[in-house]
Parts: structure tokens; C-alpha cells; sequence
């Protein structure tokens, strides 16, 4: 947890006096007017003069401007402060003093500006993220993410309580709780276990399909596997157990970078045209939808592309309700709204109502947490991952770390520990 800058304290007095400065009709900093994708501007504010100046002077440097912005990087909120010097020896002794409250990444220098992290959703990811994103950093072509997780092999899942099973786990063994509330977890946990049909397999993405070969490591080993050119299901005989529910630990290196792309010129199955329980693609009325929002298009690619473009959130889907959800296509589409599993299923029925082969892709993504989105197959090319969520406004690259790929909707992702990842670049 990192502590309140000194900076943000002084801020904040500022504002509550008399001679605070309200919203700027825009931000002053030039790399906040342009944002890239995922990226949204909510707030930006500068600091008077005379507090700019003193501040300053207490971190040793002088400053000619010092604002304070709130951002919204994929979905996760961070407050930015910029600090202006004179020049890059000021930055540079401004950045010193500063960097000894908040260290690499939560403060960075680039030339004469000082940036500053802070916010309760910050952590290590979200802070390099962004700074890949605002370009204070160079941002990476390819990523190397060593992945611990904690992972359930279930065979059946009530999807409507994953997130929650996952988020019951993560208070119940969380520290700084109080005995009381980790006691209420577990007990929560007890009520939701009958939820699930746990199994001895573990399903996860072909390691093939990544940039490079993906490597996936088990504590306990695996006794046997099954290979499909999308998945590999890994069996095991002896399971750890956490509240009476099965777990095992993978550990993944998964290298990923900016295309979401894989090159295969073996065309898919029929099959992942077909309808499936979750994939209502023969459905009259969807068949219906899929044509009009891609009537002139011939490629798969053109396709979907329509269909992204037909998601984006505000459109016809609002981006909303409870996290986790996975309320079902046809629900969807008349209550029109859902959030990223429900945006993902929606993209993969309609694109197979169009003849686009399509399946899901799920796993993490970088400095936000689990998330699900998608891919098709390009003719004769590979399959294309797109994020549906954004209607494919934010690409798939660097930042998207798939473990998990379903060709028939069922996929019964269960967490009982937060992830641990680090990342590499690459190049």
C-alpha cells in the first residue's frame, strides 16, 4: 500500500482555499488531450502558482506547473500529478526527493516533467501500464508474464458465483480482515461450494497458440494429458485443498505481444460455427441480427469488425451490472447491457451466425484482473484475438495474458487466490 504523497496533501489544502483553481476547460499537460484507446480522461486541475512554487521549494527543485489529473486506464482509476520544472536538473532534483516517499514506478521522470501516482485501485502493473500508455515509458512490442496461480480444476460451474467464490477466497485470506470477517468468508465460501462439480482435470490454452510456446508448470504434478489444437487438459491425482475445495498451482510464462495474433493456414473445424447452449448462432432471430450488421461484408475479418463495431459499449450494449456476470445471449441482447463474458458471448453467436469461426479466449489482463474476450479465424492467416468489451476499440497485445480458450462456451474459471504476475519486456 503505498503512503499519500506530500505533494497530494498540499494539493488537496490548496483546494479547499480560497484561491484553488476549478476543472480546466482542458488538460494542460499535451500527452493527456490525446489518449489512447482504453484510456479516459475523468478529471484535470491545476495547482495555483503560489502553491506550485512552495511546493517546490519543499522538494528541493522549481516548478513552473503542477496539476493533477484522474484517469480511467482499463477500468482502473489513477490520479496523475505532473510536476513541470524549470528544467531537467530541477526535474531531476525534484524527482530524487520525491522518489524517496514514492518509488519507481509510483513517481518517474521523463526530461524535465515528474509524474506521480496515486489511488486506492494502484499497484505495480497499473502504474507501469500507464506509463506505457502516456509514453513516459517506451512501451514494449512483446511481454514475458510469469504467472502463479492458484487455480480450481472444475468440471461444472454455476458461472453467476465464480466471481464471487474468488472474491470470498480473497477476504477469508487476507491479514489485515478481521477474524469476524474472514470467519463470514469461509462461511460464504461453505454455501457456495455446492455450486460447483469439482473435477481432476484442469483445461487450459495449447501453449502453442501463443507468440512463443507458452510453459506451464503444476504443484501437484500431472499424472496425464489431452491435446486439441486449442486446449490441453491436464489430469491429476492428488489435489491440494483449500475450505474443502480442490486447487492446483500453475505456473505459466506466457510471452505475449502487440498483434493478439497466431499464424495457422489449417482452417478450423465446422464446429466452431456451430451453435452451442451458450452460443445460440442458429437461433432465427440472431442469424437475423449477424446478417443485417454485416450485410455487405465477404471476409471474416470484415465481419468482425461489423460486429465489434456493433458492441461498442453505449451503442447498442451498455458496459454494466455486477461483476462476473455471464447472464445468457438472449438476455443480453433485450436487457442490453453485461460485462465482459456477456460481451464475449454475444460476439462469438454472432459471429457464428455470420460463418466466422469464433471461440473465447480468457486469463488476466495486465494491471486491471480476469478477463474474457475473443478470437476468430482470418482465412488461410491464424486467429485474431479482439476484445469485445471495447468493441474492439482497445486491442489485444502486451496487456491481454490468455490461459484459457473455449470452443463450446464452457469454461469454469475458478480462482481461490489472487494471481501473482510479473512481467518481462521483451523488446
Amino acid at each position: 500500500m503505498q503512503k499519500i504523497s506530500f505533494i497530494l496533501i498540499v494539493f488537496l489544502l490548496a483546494l479547499l482555499g480560497p484561491i484553488g483553481k476549478s476543472l480546466l476547460a482542458g488538460p494542460a499537460e499535451s500527452f493527456l488531450r490525446e489518449l489512447p484507446p482504453g484510456l479516459f480522461l475523468k478529471s484535470s486541475m491545476e495547482v495555483p502558482a503560489e502553491q506550485t512554487k512552495a511546493i517546490g521549494k519543499k522538494l528541493g527543485g522549481n516548478l513552473e506547473r503542477l496539476t493533477n489529473s484522474v484517469l480511467q486506464v482499463h477500468g482502473q482509476l489513477i490520479q496523475v500529478n505532473v510536476l513541470t520544472a524549470v528544467d531537467e536538473a530541477n526535474a531531476t532534483a525534484i524527482y530524487r526527493n520525491l522518489s524517496n516517499i514514492k518509488s519507481f514506478p509510483f513517481s518517474i521522470q521523463k526530461g524535465n516533467l515528474v509524474v506521480e501516482y496515486i489511488g486506492k485501485e494502484l499497484n505495480f502493473a497499473l502504474a507501469i501500464k500507464t506509463s506505457y500508455e502516456l509514453g513516459m515509458l517506451p512501451k514494449p512490442t512483446m511481454i514475458s508474464y510469469q504467472v502463479v496461480a492458484e487455480l480450481s480444476p472444475v468440471a461444472k460451474a454455476d458461472y453467476t458465483a465464480s466471481n464471487l467464490l474468488f472474491n470470498y477466497f480473497i477476504t477469508m485470506r487476507d491479514p489485515s480482515n478481521k477474524a469476524s470477517v474472514r470467519e463470514e468468508a469461509a462461511r460464504q465460501i461453505h454455501e457456495l461450494v455446492p455450486k460447483f462439480k469439482f473435477g481432476q482435470c484442469l483445461m487450459l490454452r495449447n501453449p502453442k497458440l501463443s507468440a512463443e510456446p507458452a510453459k506451464y508448470e503444476f504443484k501437484p504434478p500431472v499424472v496425464g494429458l489431452r491435446e486439441t489444437k486449442a486446449t490441453i487438459t491436464y489430469a491429476f491425482s492428488q489435489l491440494l485443498y483449500l475450505q474443502k475445495v480442490p486447487y492446483v498451482i500453475a505456473i505459466m510464462k506466457i510471452n505475449v505481444d502487440d498483434t493478439g495474433f497466431s499464424q495457422s493456414s489449417v482452417a478450423p473445424l465446422k464446429t466452431l460455427t456451430a451453435a452451442t447452449p451458450f452460443w445460440p448462432s442458429d437461433d432465427p432471430e440472431i442469424i437475423a441480427l449477424a446478417q443485417e450488421i454485416t450485410s455487405g461484408k465477404t471476409t471474416h475479418e470484415a465481419k468482425a469488425m461489423a460486429i465489434l463495431h456493433w458492441l461498442e459499449p453505449g451503442r447498442n450494449l451498455m458496459y454494466s451490472g455486477p461483476v462476473g456476470s455471464r447472464w445468457g445471449v438472449h438476455q443480453v441482447l433485450e436487457q442490453k447491457f453485461g460485462r465482459c463474458w456477456d460481451f464475449a458471448d454475444c460476439f462469438v453467436t454472432l459471429a457464428r451466425a455470420a460463418g466466422v469461426p469464433s471461440r473465447e479466449v480468457a486469463g488476466w489482463l495486465y494491471g486491471s484482473g480476469g478477463h474474457v474476450w475473443t478470437e476468430f479465424y482470418q482465412e488461410g492467416k491464424g486467429w485474431q484475438q479482439v476484445d469485445p468489451t471495447g468493441g474492439g476499440i482497445l486491442k489485444c497485445g502486451i496487456y491481454h495474458i490468455p490461459y484459457f480458450t473455449s470452443e463450446d462456451g464452457e469454461m469454469p474459471i475458478v480462482y481461490i487466490g489472487m494471481p501473482r504476475i510479473d512481467a518481462v519486456p521483451i523488446k
